[in-house]
């Protein structure tokens, strides 16, 4: 059934999308009017662990990521509960040990893929909320991490994911327009 989004072993089911599929877990870790972001640091659990990805990055597109704030986040492992892998967000990339967390909110998004022209790449991120029951540590693989308040988060970049914080109701869609350009 051609077009389904119904993934496996080509004798049965449809290939994965030709500009490839990301299933993403966020943290959304609030504190009064602040959200938690930062900017990654280039260590290697960035590569490894939490966003591969960034492994077939070209150089330019890799150096743009490295200063471009993001909430907490990773992909999804095979076979993981989007529930685990933010616990496992929390833990691995805050290390937090303390903390309760939402129900999801799920989002999709599909776009041209820059990588295979022709095809459309597919995000599905789940965005949980979280309240975090302990002070945010400082962290060799982040080069800033830290509470910000959305009125001062309007001009930090994004990069894609700008598009997602805007849903997500922490950036208004005129500033994400503003601070992309």
């Amino acid at each position: 059934m051609e077009g389904l989004a119904w993934y496996g072993p080509t004798d049965r089911y449809n290939p994965a999308p030709g500009g490839g599929m990301c299933i993403s877990v966020f943290a959304v870790v609030k504190k009064r009017d602040s959200v938690l972001i930062g900017w990654p640091r280039r260590m290697g659990r960035w590569f490894s662990e939490w966003v591969p990805a960034w492994n077939a990055y070209a150089k330019e597109d890799l150096e743009k990521v490295f200063r471009q704030w993001r909430l907490p986040s990773g992909y999804l492992r095979e076979g993981e509960h989007p529930d685990e892998c933010v616990r496992r967000v929390m833990r691995d990339q805050i290390g937090a040990g303390k903390f309760d967390v939402s129900a999801p909110r799920v989002f999709s998004y599909a776009e041209p893929s820059d990588w295979y022209p022709g095809h459309r790449h597919w995000d599905i991120v789940f965005a949980y909320d979280v309240n975090l029951g302990e002070p945010v540590k400082e962290l060799p693989w982040w080069g800033e991490l830290r509470f910000v308040k959305k009125s001062d988060i309007q001009r930090l970049d994004f990069g894609w994911n700008g598009d997602f914080m805007v849903d997500l109701g922490i950036v208004e869609k005129t500033a994400h327009r503003t601070a992309s350009k």
